[in-house]
C-alpha cells in the first residue's frame, strides 16, 4: 500500500469533488461546474510502482479498478488544498471516503463516456495543463530536492511522476469537454430549481467570498475627433482609389498591402485571423457579422479610422478576417473640436436628453457602440480614461451626475467620454442579487447532468467493495 507521508504536498484536487465530497464553500466557478475534476483512476492491471499487495480494489467502474490508495491519495490532495480530512481509522473518515469514493466514480463515468465520444485533448493542451499542475505542486516546497525527496515516498521517480500529471490532465481535459458537449444538449431533461435551494446554494458560496467591489450602472458616449480640411480630403480620396480598385477586381490581400496604414497587418495581406465579435469594437463587428463569407464591406469608421473588411471563412461564432486600414491625421485643433462637442453633449445629458437620441444626432462624431452598462466594478470604469478620471471625481461618483469630458485613449486619437451614473453601490458584502441569475443557472445545469449521469450509472456494471 502506498504510504503517504505527511511531507507529501498535493498534486491536485478538483473543485467538482470539493463541491460534491466535501460539500465545502466553493467559488462561482466551481458552482458552474466548469473547474477541473478529480484525479483520474488507475487501471486494475497497471498498478503504480510502489502499490504493495496489501492494496486493494474498492470499486470497479466498468473495466476500471478504484483502489484504496487511489483514495488516500485524493484525501491527502483535498487537505493539502485546506479540506478538513477527518483522521484515518475513525467512523468519520470511511463516512468521509465513501462520499469521495462516489465522487471519483462519478468522475470515472464521465471520463469512460468521454472516451466512447471519441473525445479527445490536443497534445498542447495536455502539456500546458500538466506543467500547471506541476507548477503548482513545486510552488508548495522550498527546494527542487524536497519535492523529489517527496515525490519518491510514494514509490516514483520524477519521470512516472511528471507521466501521471499527464494522465491526470488528458483524463481532465476529456471530462471537461465531455461535460461541455452535454451543457450544450438541447434535449436536457427539464428541472426546477426553488428558490430555497438558490439561497442555500448561496450561503454556502458566500461564506469565504472577499467584499464585493464598488459596482456602478451608467450611460456612456464617446466624442471621436475627425478629420478636417486637407486631411479629411486626402482620406477621401484614398477611400475613392481604393474602391476603384476593388471595381477592377484586384485581389484583397494585394490592396491590404498597398494601401493599409496597419503595419502589424499590412504585409500579410491585411489578415486578422479567425476572430470572435466580441473582440472588435461595434461597428467593425457589426460590418464582419453582417457580410457573408467571400464579401467585402466598408468604409467603416472606428476610432482606429476607415476600414475594408473582408470575410473569407466562417466556422461557428467565428469568422476569419482581413482589412484594409485607412487612417486619418488628426490635428490639435481636431481634438479640440471633439472636446468642445463633448461639452454641449455633456450640457444636453445633464438637461436630461437621452442619450440614444444623442447618438443619433450625431453619428459619425459619437462613437457608434454600447451606451448603457450595468453593474459594471468602479474600478474598471475609472481605469478606461486618462489619469483614471481623479480630477472629476469619478472616483466617487454620484447616482444622476454627468461626468467629462474626460479624455481616453482607445489605440486611436484622444476621444473624449461622458459618463451619466444611473446607480452606486459602494464596496459591501456580496448579496444573493448579485449572483442569484448565475447560481440558478449552475444549479439547473447541476440537476439536469446529474439526471443524465444517473442513466448512464444505471446502465454501467458498478460494484463497490468499500
Amino acid at each position: 500500500m502506498i504510504d503517504i507521508n505527511p511531507g507529501m504536498k498535493a498534486l491536485r484536487a478538483g473543485a467538482c469533488l470539493l463541491a460534491a465530497a466535501l460539500g465545502l464553500s466553493a467559488p462561482l466557478s466551481a458552482l458552474q461546474e466548469n473547474a477541473p475534476a478529480a484525479p483520474d483512476t488507475v487501471v486494475a492491471t497497471e498498478f503504480p510502482a510502489g502499490v504493495e499487495t496489501l492494496d486493494r480494489v474498492v470499486a470497479v467502474v466498468g473495466d476500471t479498478a478504484i483502489l484504496i490508495s487511489d483514495i488516500q491519495i485524493t484525501l491527502y490532495q483535498l487537505q493539502a488544498r485546506g479540506a478538513r480530512v477527518p483522521p484515518e481509522e475513525t467512523e468519520r473518515w470511511e463516512e468521509f471516503a465513501r462520499e469521495v469514493l462516489e465522487a471519483m466514480i462519478d468522475d470515472l463515468i464521465y471520463l469512460q463516456q468521454a472516451k466512447n465520444a471519441g473525445i479527445t485533448v490536443p497534445e498542447d493542451r495536455v502539456t500546458e495543463m500538466a506543467d500547471t499542475y506541476f507548477a503548482e505542486t513545486r510552488g508548495q516546497f522550498s527546494s527542487d530536492e524536497e519535492m523529489m525527496l517527496a515525490v519518491e515516498e510514494t514509490g516514483m521517480n520524477m519521470l512516472q511522476y511528471r507521466q501521471m500529471l499527464r494522465s491526470q490532465a488528458e483524463a481532465e481535459g476529456m471530462r471537461q469537454a465531455y461535460r461541455f458537449e452535454l451543457e450544450q444538449r438541447t434535449d436536457l431533461p427539464p428541472v426546477i430549481v426553488s428558490e430555497e435551494e438558490v439561497e442555500a446554494a448561496f450561503d454556502e458560496f458566500a461564506q469565504n467570498q472577499p467584499p464585493r467591489p464598488a459596482l456602478v450602472s451608467f450611460n456612456r458616449l464617446v466624442v471621436t475627433p475627425l478629420p478636417s480640411g486637407a486631411a479629411r480630403d486626402s482620406v477621401l480620396a484614398r477611400t475613392i482609389r481604393v474602391q476603384n480598385d476593388f471595381a477592377n477586381e484586384e485581389e484583397f490581400s494585394v490592396l491590404a498591402r498597398r494601401h493599409s496604414d496597419d503595419e502589424g497587418t499590412r504585409e500579410q495581406g491585411g489578415e486578422l485571423g479567425w476572430m470572435n465579435r466580441e473582440l472588435l469594437v461595434k461597428p467593425f463587428g457589426d460590418a464582419a457579422w453582417g457580410a457573408r463569407p467571400g464579401q467585402t464591406v466598408g468604409p467603416v469608421q472606428t476610432q482606429f479610422g476607415l476600414h475594408f473588411i473582408k470575410v473569407e471563412r466562417q466556422r461557428g461564432a467565428e469568422r476569419f478576417l482581413r482589412h484594409i486600414l485607412l487612417r486619418s491625421e488628426i490635428k490639435d485643433e481636431d481634438i479640440e473640436e471633439a472636446r468642445t462637442l463633448a461639452i454641449q453633449i455633456a450640457d444636453s445629458l445633464r438637461a436630461g436628453a437621452d442619450p440614444e437620441r444623442l447618438l443619433a444626432v450625431f453619428r459619425g462624431q459619437v462613437a457608434d457602440e454600447a451606451i448603457r452598462f450595468d453593474d459594471v466594478p468602479l474600478g474598471s470604469l475609472v481605469s478606461q480614461f486618462t489619469g483614471g478620471g481623479a480630477e472629476s471625481g469619478l472616483t466617487a461618483p454620484t447616482a444622476g451626475m454627468v461626468y467629462g469630458p474626460l479624455p481616453m485613449q482607445r489605440g486611436g486619437p484622444t476621444e473624449f467620454g461622458l459618463v451619466h451614473i444611473l446607480t452606486f453601490r459602494p464596496e459591501g458584502p456580496i448579496e444573493i442579487g448579485d449572483v442569484r441569475d448565475q447560481i440558478r443557472q449552475s444549479l439547473r445545469t447541476r440537476k439536469q447532468i446529474d439526471i443524465i449521469l444517473e442513466e448512464v450509472r444505471a446502465n454501467t456494471y458498478i460494484d463497490v467493495r468499500f
